[in-house]
């Protein structure tokens, strides 16, 4: 998996998140509660696409390869870290 192919699939999973809002707001039960959770989802999502690109950015920027694996290591790490407050 390279950066595309990461960048392809949080896109895809950003997709998901607004069709499955619609089917919700279609349906009725998208509630005032509901829309915070989502907004919070979309803003996280953002964040974790940001911070990833910062970091691979900084590494190949001093010569480092980012592998595939250290990639979706990083990925997987930063969703653990990032607080919502």
């Amino acid at each position: 998996m390279d950066m595309s192919d990461l960048k392809s699939r949080l896109d895809a999973l950003d997709r998901h998140i607004k069709e499955v809002e619609e089917r919700l707001k279609l349906k009725g039960i998208f509630s005032a509660d509901h829309q915070l959770k989502a907004s919070e989802l979309h803003e996280r999502y953002r964040l974790l696409s940001q911070k990833l690109e910062e970091e691979v950015a900084a590494e190949e920027a001093q010569g480092h390869h980012v592998s595939d694996l250290e990639l979706s290591l990083r990925q997987w790490l930063d969703s653990l870290e990032i607080d919502m407050d």
